[in-house]
């Protein structure tokens, strides 16, 4: 039993480290309307990556495991409200993660 609990203790600990390991990683914010170039009059989103990071796992977005890079889907189409980043990532996750008025645009752009 004590061996048990020992090896459970140690996973625990191991999946808490992890966690801390990778939160808090890359920037905390990241402007995608200057970072993607997206043409259009809302005032740009400020991505609160940290705050993501929190909730979801890095592989969720990003196409390496370890966070960074490439996203998991392609961002070409950076124009009007049915760009890329809604039609293919953030309204897709937000969905998903049934994020209260997480297709709103005041949800994000302010």
């Amino acid at each position: 039993m004590k061996k048990v609990s020992l090896v459970v203790c140690l996973a625990v600990t191991f999946v808490v480290a992890a966690s801390w390991t990778f939160a808090g990683q890359g920037p905390e914010t990241v402007d995608l309307k200057a970072a993607y170039k997206v043409e259009g009059n809302k005032k740009a989103v400020l991505f609160p990556h940290h705050k993501h990071q929190e909730k979801v796992e890095c592989a969720k977005c990003h196409k390496n495991v370890k966070g960074g890079g490439s996203l998991v889907v392609d961002i070409v189409k950076l124009t009007t409200s049915s760009n890329d980043f809604h039609k293919k990532f953030c309204w897709p996750c937000h969905v998903d993660m049934k994020v209260a008025k997480g297709k709103s645009c005041t949800t994000c752009h302010h």
